[in-house]
């Protein structure tokens, strides 16, 4: 299954592409073809879908939407482990 995840530009190595970091940190090579407008700034954050920038979403809702991310990703790793010591 294919989702749309948050990522932050941090490069604009060529045209039609930016480097990007992902809200987990790792560092994406992403086409700009999908989108709309201007090539974005480092710092802007993009949604990014199958390496395709589809949308801009400003930084409030990113870093909020970002710490969701980390809430729920931390419920499901204490609910893993305590499957295991079970």
């Amino acid at each position: 299954m294919c989702m749309s995840r948050l990522h932050r530009v941090r490069a604009t190595p060529a045209p039609g592409a930016v480097e990007t970091e992902d809200v987990e940190g790792a560092v994406h090579l992403i086409s700009l073809l999908a989108l709309e407008g201007p090539c974005p700034s480092p710092g802007e954050w993009l949604v990014v879908h199958s390496g395709y920038a589809i949308d801009r979403i400003d930084a409030e809702e990113a870093e909020a939407v970002a710490a969701e991310l980390a809430l729920v990703s931390a419920a499901e790793v204490s609910k893993r482990v305590g499957r295991t010591r079970g």
